[in-house]
């Protein structure tokens, strides 16, 4: 028999369907979990045991009487700890927000509420969300699973999340995604990564880091998880993501070389090998060096980004107010947004509208994009914690794929692609495909997503 926390959060809801699992005894068993499982760190940063149980006895009574309100009801979701949830403390990682409590909650949890999910708790994050490394010495940071000898980083900015479903703590998470807060812990950790477009979701009761790029998305086991997330997120049909042929794919391949040079060979060897088998499969590949991506990258290097700025207006007085209560890496890349030309960030915006429609030309005839999502192995913890250095170092690696789909506005997904080769000085360690599609298309990507999933998995 499969042991819960091995079952995606789908398998889960047919059984609780079938009425073999009951949805209290499912959410004590995560919670329990949750509250033993302690070798991965600081995984939760508080539990919802009262609420959990009173929407799991919701769901039993609804299973036993036929009235179950989606696939997922009665299914335990982690949710990462800027999601405001009523009654419950919610602080986006930092001590200074320590003893807010919200008076109801965010609306996408209140979609996953009447749709009849169960809130386990809430998981730790990178301070603010700022950073895509997880790392939070105020909370402690969660170790990826992968590796059981060295303390790794799990990715950020939805540390917590990842950490939650690849360890089996929770069946499924909930995250955002600034410049590649879902992807990165989902890549790091053998999951499936889903980045809505900006807009697309409300971010009403959604603690900010980026009013412009900031969007909700899920991380799961597997393509169809995120499928039936997304669905119960937007209130709209459950996606069919059954019946794609690979002989209709076709897509492009970044190739532009400022960003393959950021991939180690390590993480090169499962992107070619999945190429391999796609291709193998029948889906078209053609590399393109995208002009759209080489104009951005001037233009970041010519003009400051809004988000520092953003940052700042949303948390600055309180940093500024209590500056030793903030992590200080965190803390030294939001100040400088005080300072930040607002004539410059519109020239940036203005500029960046520009190179985004350029690069939906250039990527209009294909079904996708694909990359790797990361190009290294996420590094211990100890090397980052206390060295800035290496902090800033780590997290603009971490970032540089990923950001792209943020900053051009588009909805992108990471799917596993097995492991990487082992390097000097890690094993090897779960690597992530990216598809990017064009703003919106978030159905198709989920479609083409699980026909590719399909074809990895053999």
């Amino acid at each position: 028999m499969t042991a819960w926390h091995d079952m995606t959060a789908l398998a889960l809801g047919r059984e609780i369907e079938a009425r073999a699992i009951d949805p209290r005894a499912l959410a004590r068993y995560f919670l329990d979990r949750a509250e033993s499982e302690t070798q991965y760190g600081t995984v939760y940063v508080r539990l919802s045991e009262a609420r959990a149980f009173e929407e799991a006895d919701a769901a039993h009574d609804r299973a036993g009487r036929g009235l179950r309100r989606s696939p997922l009801d009665g299914v335990p979701l982690s949710w990462k700890d800027l999601f405001d949830t009523a009654g419950i403390e919610t602080n986006a990682g930092s001590k200074l927000l320590d003893g807010r409590v919200p008076d109801r909650d965010a609306v996408v949890l209140t979609r996953a509420t009447r749709a009849g999910t169960v809130c386990l708790g809430k998981t730790t994050m990178t301070e603010f969300a700022f950073s895509g490394l997880g790392i939070n010495p105020s909370y402690g940071t969660p170790r990826n699973p992968f590796d059981p000898e060295t303390a790794r980083i799990p990715g950020g900015s939805s540390s917590g999340a990842g950490v939650s479903v690849a360890a089996g703590l929770a069946p499924a998470a909930l995250g955002t995604d600034t410049g590649g807060s879902v992807r990165i812990p989902a890549a790091w950790n053998g999951l499936v990564g889903l980045k809505t477009t900006a807009g697309l979701l409300p971010n009403d009761g959604v603690q900010p880091l980026s009013y412009l790029f900031d969007t909700v998305g899920p991380l799961t086991k597997d393509v169809a998880d995120a499928g039936a997330l997304f669905s119960i997120l937007t209130e709209t049909k459950l996606i069919d993501l059954s019946g794609g042929q690979t002989k209709d794919l076709s897509f492009a391949i970044l190739a532009n070389d400022t960003f393959t040079g950021l991939v180690d060979e390590a993480y090169q060897v499962p992107f070619d090998r999945a190429l391999d088998t796609l291709q193998k499969g029948g889906v078209k590949t053609t590399p393109i060096k995208f002009k759209a991506l080489d104009d951005f990258l001037t233009l970041v290097q010519t003009l400051p980004g809004p988000v520092a700025a953003e940052c700042y207006a949303a948390w600055g007085a309180l940093i500024e107010a209590n500056p030793e209560r903030c992590y200080e890496f965190v803390r030294n890349r939001i100040l400088p947004g005080k300072d930040v030309n607002t004539a410059d960030v519109t020239k940036f915006l203005l500029q960046l509208g520009e190179i985004q429609r350029g690069y939906l030309q250039e990527a209009a005839g294909f079904d996708g994009v694909l990359m790797p999502t990361m190009g290294l192995a996420p590094p211990p913890i100890e090397e980052l914690e206390t060295h800035e250095d290496a902090y800033l170092g780590a997290n603009f690696r971490s970032l540089a794929l990923t950001s792209i789909a943020n900053q051009f506005g588009l909805c992108a997904i990471t799917l596993p692609m097995g492991l990487s080769e082992a390097g000097d000085n890690h094993p090897p360690m779960p690597a992530g495909l990216t598809i990017m599609g064009a703003p919106f298309t978030e159905r198709k990507l989920l479609r083409d997503a699980a026909t590719l999933e399909r074809v990895l998995s053999g």
